[in-house]
């Protein structure tokens, strides 16, 4: 069984992940595809090398920590019988995957409506040609095999690994170690052959497979290989695999594979340094009261923000903003922070408007909330019932939203607090006049707010 804590660490950086893909999708520089062997030929700036920065190295760790996490889970399971396991899964994962996929569809054709409108809809927008047009294969295409919402691949291939999980259990069972060798020489050679990051994603699935089949301990670091070391040779990798993506031509040495090799050096050291070395951050933030509520939401997080934030980069090209001086880094930074309270919105919006809906759409996730019966849901979008609904879902958003407030007020003193410690005791001034000083500071900012 798994401890309270890491039950609520491996859901912690879950949400991390999924909250990082918002910064991820919304690199904003040419090339918007970002594989590990990228190079820029634009010229080098501060808002350019930030992004990538940030886009192809720092939050790249994420695909590797979520697929261990996902076959951790699934090692983890405690399903009696295969076919119980992939009723489960059609719940969870391929149902999800379908309905969002086709939602997705949808709201596309009204987004190359709006944004780009009705006459050029077959020259510009995202689908090309009217849904009206669309042929059966189109529809299959974009449902089944390449949606719109084409962050869900995640779901389809958690859902083909869970397939496959009792030979992945029978393999491990016998042969572990010459399993994993034969799982690293085959991590090692992929982006080589396809510069795509996905097709390594089974590998460490089954690592984080192993990982619980054998009862591995996950709260304690490797021996004589410090965390906080991983964490150093992390930063330093993505600021050097960033310099090389601006800086690359060399006539004795082929920069897309030394990136590529650096990519996979980050990758192992970003996961091992992420994991270990902020167990006090996560600890201090699972205690927070908003975080109940963004846990339970993050689903549609990672299940909405595209194509949304793809044509909100669209629309404000159309509109010169990026020609403003740093609108590309400004844009970067606060477009995710300002669309993480809508999507959080959207969440408690589809739950008061049908349990039964977010159930489908949500694979149970987030809300506790059990299967409605065949035609419990139906009454609910009655829009008399329904506003009152919504309308308290909403208040428990701005309630939330304040307390963080609060908490990040409060932080923020007691972070300039320990500051004006430090100089007091740089200056041998008495340690309870600080206090004193401090105190009184603290109740003026206070009262004053």
């Amino acid at each position: 069984m798994l401890s309270t804590f890491l039950k609520s660490k491996i859901k912690f950086y879950q949400i991390i992940c999924m909250v990082g893909l918002l910064f991820i999708h919304n690199y904003n520089y040419a090339p918007c595809n970002l594989t590990p062997s990228t190079t820029l030929n634009a010229p080098f700036s501060i808002g350019n090398f930030l992004e990538l920065l940030f886009s192809n190295s720092i939050f790249r760790f994420r695909i590797a920590l979520l697929m261990a996490i996902s076959g951790y889970l699934m090692a983890n399971s405690r399903i009696l019988s295969y076919q119980e396991l992939l009723i489960r899964k059609v719940r969870t994962l391929l149902l999800p995957y379908v309905f969002i996929s086709a939602l997705g569809l949808v709201i596309t054709f009204i987004f190359d409506i709006a944004v780009f409108g009705n006459p050029n809809i077959l020259h510009t927008g995202m689908l090309g040609k009217s849904l009206i047009d669309f042929s059966a294969r189109d529809y299959f295409h974009y449902i089944f095999v390449a949606p719109v919402t084409y962050q869900l691949w995640y779901l389809k291939t958690i859902f083909l690994m869970a397939i496959l999980s009792p030979i992945i259990k029978f393999v491990l069972s016998k042969m572990p170690v010459q399993a994993l060798l034969i799982m690293f020489v085959i991590w090692m050679f992929t982006n080589i052959l396809d510069g795509e990051t996905r097709d390594r994603a089974f590998i460490f699935y089954i690592f984080g497979f192993y990982l619980k089949m054998y009862e591995k301990d996950l709260s304690k670091p490797i021996p004589y290989f410090r965390p906080q070391f991983a964490l150093a040779l992390f930063l330093s990798i993505s600021l050097l695999r960033t310099w090389l993506a601006f800086y690359h031509d060399f006539t004795f040495l082929n920069v897309k594979y030394l990136l590529i090799l650096l990519f996979k050096a980050n990758e192992i050291f970003g996961v091992y340094a992420i994991w270990f070395c902020f167990d006090g951050v996560v600890a201090f933030i699972l205690e927070q009261r908003w975080y109940g509520k963004i846990c339970n939401c993050s689903f549609f997080v990672y299940a909405f923000h595209a194509p949304l934030i793809n044509y909100i980069v669209v629309y404000l090209t159309m509109k010169n903003v990026y020609s403003l001086h740093y609108s590309h880094l400004l844009t970067y930074i606060f477009l995710p922070i300002s669309l993480l309270p809508f999507l959080l919105t959207i969440d408690k919006v589809i739950y008061g408007l049908s349990p039964f809906m977010y159930f489908v759409l949500s694979g149970g996730r987030g809300e506790s909330v059990a299967m409605p019966s065949s035609r419990s849901w139906i009454p609910t979008f009655n829009f008399t019932n329904m506003i009152p609904s919504i309308t308290i879902h909403l208040l428990e958003v701005k309630v939330e939203l304040n307390h963080s407030l609060e908490t990040a007020k409060h932080f923020i003193l007691n972070l300039i607090t320990g500051m004006y410690l430090q100089i007091v005791k740089i200056r041998n001034v008495s340690i309870h006049q600080f206090a004193d000083i401090g105190n009184n500071t603290r109740l003026r900012y206070l009262s004053s707010g």
